[in-house]
């Protein structure tokens, strides 16, 4: 009966930290971005298909990022993700591309194409360009997590610009359990540093 009991108790913490985790993350997302960055960060998520398409929920972080570039013309981009072993490109190069596009000239798109996990994101991406004063774009349930990764990296001016993933969405979903987990994961454990 003791090993129910713990087992319960344990289950309801659990859900207590999920529920309470999940709220932080949805008042994290609603920030708004610095005007004028020097720098835009737009994290990578899956590509699709052959030729490679972003999947709806890297479409809504790109389409976050063309209206931001629009009404900061003075702002530089990095695209981030490099090419799963599911994906017949890498994510950056889709990124750069959709943005081209979309009329973001290529000479403010930057590529970094290397980087597999959040933690590798911003210090590849300061390696190719001095990033100063930042905008993180990514997905609403992962921003307060990348902000968090940003500033181990040593980015310490950095604000976030989520794009809300619709309801239609399965990641979404997936995110109100993995988030959590993700976060106190790289609290813990992720402490980017630089090859350099």
């Amino acid at each position: 009966m003791k090993i129910l009991k713990l087992i319960k108790n344990c289950l309801i913490m659990l859900l207590a930290y999920l529920i309470i985790c999940n709220f932080v993350i949805y008042l994290y997302a609603q920030q708004q971005p610095i005007d004028n960055a020097d720098t835009v960060v737009v994290l990578g998520a899956k590509v699709i298909g052959t030729p490679a398409r972003p999947h709806p929920t890297l479409k809504k972080r790109l389409d976050i990022a063309v209206t931001y570039l629009q009404n900061n013309p003075q702002s530089n981009v990095v695209v981030c993700g490099g090419q799963g072993k599911d994906e017949s490109a890498t994510e950056a190069s889709v990124m750069a591309d959709y943005l081209k596009k979309h009329g973001i000239d290529s000479s403010r798109i930057y590529i970094e194409d290397q980087s597999a996990r959040t933690a590798q994101q911003f210090i590849y991406a300061n390696n190719i360009l001095p990033l100063g004063r930042t905008v993180v774009i990514t997905s609403d349930f992962h921003l307060l997590r990348s902000i968090m990764l940003a500033k181990r990296s040593g980015i310490d001016k950095v604000s976030g610009l989520s794009a809300p993933l619709d309801l239609a969405n399965r990641d979404k979903y997936r995110a109100l359990l993995r988030e959590p987990l993700a976060l106190i994961n790289s609290w813990l454990f992720d402490h980017p540093k630089s090859d350099n």
